[in-house]
């Protein structure tokens, strides 16, 4: 008799959400080779195949699958380990897959926070404090930075990187690296702005914000060279501004390259072709 039959009715509710200590459902599927941290919560007909490791106080909802053989032609098995954080909310149906290789590692940071229906594909690494809303879709390989926050419905070409503090509009999609700071909208997504308001929260200066504005500016309006750029920023009051440098060599790393097309580039072109009717 499952400990479920055996208590109130209510003992599920008081398991998963009240109580401090590490708890997995009778319908659950944990491998023997899944560590579980202090305090997780793995619920109903959640499964977890493979060698994953699950950090303290982190809850995986109804139905949340991890650790399936990487979706890739030619790929039938589970490899590679899957590592998820401390303090981690993995709603209902999300799945996470095992890598591709055989010392690979799908990786997911602490204090994440990712709703429902979200793929996480092979070998995607995300960092901490990562939000990713309903049905979000990451392509195998994605690396996504600390603080990013990808909306409902978006989704990312495979080896695409999401910078920190980069916020991805609903129903958007991209196939080139989106830098730090930024929201972005559209397919493929383009700049709209700086995520003013969440460095805010994070507390980011004012100078800082400033100064983040004032690159943008020169990347996504102006289309200087970036050499150009570095050389405007070293001669100005910004040149010491350590997430100015950040922005700057995110764009001289990017391997899949980054988009200079802006949102209003784009609203100008439709407003264009439905005055030539």
């Amino acid at each position: 008799m499952s400990l479920l039959t055996q208590r109130p009715s209510s003992f599920f509710g008081e398991a998963f959400f009240n109580s401090t200590e590490t708890y997995i459902h009778p319908t659950a599927f944990v491998d023997p080779r899944a560590q579980l941290g202090l305090g997780v919560k793995i619920g109903p007909f959640c499964t977890i195949i493979g060698d994953v490791t699950i950090g303290d106080e982190t809850r995986l909802y109804a139905y949340v699958a991890v650790g399936f053989p990487a979706q890739a032609l030619g790929v039938k098995e589970n490899l590679g380990t899957i590592h998820i954080g401390k303090n981690c909310e993995i709603r209902e149906f999300t799945t996470i897959g095992a890598s591709r290789y055989q010392d690979g590692i799908t990786r997911i940071g602490n204090n994440c926070y990712i709703m429902n229906y979200c793929h996480i594909g092979h070998d995607a690494i995300i960092e901490d404090n990562v939000t990713l809303i309903n049905n979000v879709n990451l392509g195998g390989h994605t690396y996504v930075e600390r603080n990013a926050i990808l909306m409902a419905n978006s989704a990312t070409h495979q080896f695409c990187r999401v910078g920190k503090f980069a916020a991805l509009a609903p129903y958007s999609g991209i196939r080139q690296d989106l830098p730090p700071f930024g929201l972005f909208s559209g397919q493929p997504g383009q700049f709209s702005g700086l995520n003013a308001i969440g460095l805010k929260r994070a507390g980011y200066s004012r100078d800082s914000i400033n100064a983040l504005k004032h690159v943008a500016k020169l990347f996504y309006q102006d289309k200087l060279m970036l050499e150009k750029i570095k050389e405007l920023i070293a001669s100005g009051p910004y040149a010491h501004d350590e997430h100015v440098q950040e922005f700057i060599l995110f764009i001289e790393a990017s391997k899949r390259g980054v988009s200079r097309r802006a949102l209003h580039e784009q609203e100008a072109e439709l407003h264009q072709e439905q005055n030539s009717i």
